[in-house]
């Protein structure tokens, strides 16, 4: 739940063209996988709580698992798109703390600190 709320500040800033724009596309994944991981997780707490076979619901699980993967794919494009759109509105691309750290964008060099 707390990933989709990131994955949408990261979107809404992007498209408010905020001074500070943090983007990836493992943020913008969330978004996308965060209903089929919600199904899942109701399933697990209906079955610690009855103790019952949980019967999953091939329709459900299937529109969940087809909207990460439409996901996956639109994030995978649309990160290249705002890496691509952000460096031809000079925007700077700040260094990585880490391979895995999303990239920050911003318009004036000092902010990047």
């Amino acid at each position: 739940m707390f990933g989709g709320l990131v994955s949408i500040s990261d979107y809404i800033s992007f498209i408010t063209r905020s001074a500070i724009i943090t983007f990836s596309t493992q943020s913008a994944w969330f978004i996308w996988f965060s209903p089929l991981c919600f199904y899942f997780s109701l399933l697990l707490f209906k079955y610690l709580i009855t103790k019952e076979k949980v019967i999953f619901n091939n329709k459900i699980g299937n529109l969940f698992v087809l909207i990460g993967m439409l996901g996956f794919v639109f994030s995978l494009f649309f990160s290249f798109y705002v890496d691509f759109k952000l460096k031809n509105e000079s925007y700077f691309l700040c260094d990585k703390s880490s391979w895995m750290a999303p990239n920050k964008y911003v318009k004036d060099v000092s902010l990047c600190h």
